[in-house]
């Protein structure tokens, strides 16, 4: 009898704790980026960003996503993001370089 409370009590333990474990999870998905707008596409929601290396990286953005500042062209830009299961690269947000 002992033997199944402490195993029931385990059990609880690990059902209150497996939120705070997935949410750790998914704050490790996230990625970050920091570049220069290169071009914006409203209509789809995507942003190009050109990285210190001089490569692209293309982002989408939807009703979630958190903007600070204006985006636009030219723009010093940081983006936190995570890839989609199709494969797209979507902000979660966009942090635009005051000048």
């Amino acid at each position: 009898m002992l033997k199944s409370s402490v195993q029931l009590a385990v059990c609880g333990l690990v059902l209150l704790a497996a939120p705070a474990v997935l949410a750790a999870a998914s704050a490790d998905r996230s990625l970050s980026v920091t570049g220069t707008v290169a071009r914006i596409q409203a209509s789809e929601r995507a942003v190009t960003v050109t990285l210190a290396d001089g490569s692209e990286t293309r982002l989408f953005w939807n009703a979630d996503t958190k903007i600070s500042g204006v985006l636009a062209p030219g723009a010093k830009v940081t983006v936190r993001y995570e890839t989609s299961a199709d494969g797209r690269n979507v902000a979660q947000q966009i942090s635009v370089a005051r000048n």
